[in-house]
């Protein structure tokens, strides 16, 4: 379609406009996307995913205190309070029990905030189990020894900078009532 009623320097300011137009438009519906929505959060595309042009590192975190090699270990890496602790990790690894200290790996992470939760989960179900009282029966520990005797610690509290090619964090269990 041509527009015969307009010069060709006019359709050429008119088509860098429309250009600029179309460009902001995804730029700012990119940053909505982004934003966090810290009211209701239910999957991990709601955290904010490190920048990708940010350098990346290995992560090593090592689990240890496990009372016996039963279950699995889970291990879940978050980029901000609205999953912390309990909700999809922004990473995660679950890997079997076979020692009474455990190492899980991160590759490739790129630099930023993070914490850490970590399950001992004696029965492979997912869930941190309690007992009739809500104490919990499965061990449980987060990034920071971080602790709170009513429940889990803020993500303020678990949190670290991670900024460096290796970076190792340890985190003893809890089972029960922390002291």
């Amino acid at each position: 379609m041509k527009f015969y009623f307009l010069k060709k320097s006019t359709m050429k300011k008119f088509a860098l406009i429309l250009a600029i137009i179309l460009i902001s438009g995804a730029i700012s519906g990119q940053t909505e996307k982004l934003t966090p929505k810290p009211d209701k959060a239910t999957d991990a595309t709601d955290q904010i995913a490190p920048k990708a042009e940010t350098e990346t590192g290995t992560l090593i975190v090592m689990v240890r205190g496990f009372i016996n090699t039963d279950g699995q270990l889970k291990v879940g890496l978050f980029t901000g309070p609205a999953n912390f602790p309990n909700l999809t990790p922004y990473r995660g690894e679950v890997k079997e029990i076979s020692a009474r200290e455990e190492i899980v790996t991160f590759e490739n992470l790129p630099y930023g905030d993070y914490a850490i939760s970590v399950l001992h989960d004696f029965n492979k179900d997912g869930k941190l189990d309690t007992n009739v009282f809500g104490i919990p029966t499965d061990g449980y520990g987060f990034s920071n020894n971080a602790r709170d005797k009513y429940g889990p610690p803020t993500f303020l509290k678990a949190s670290f900078v991670f900024a460096q090619k290796g970076d190792a964090r340890v985190i003893d269990l809890t089972y029960g009532i922390p002291d």
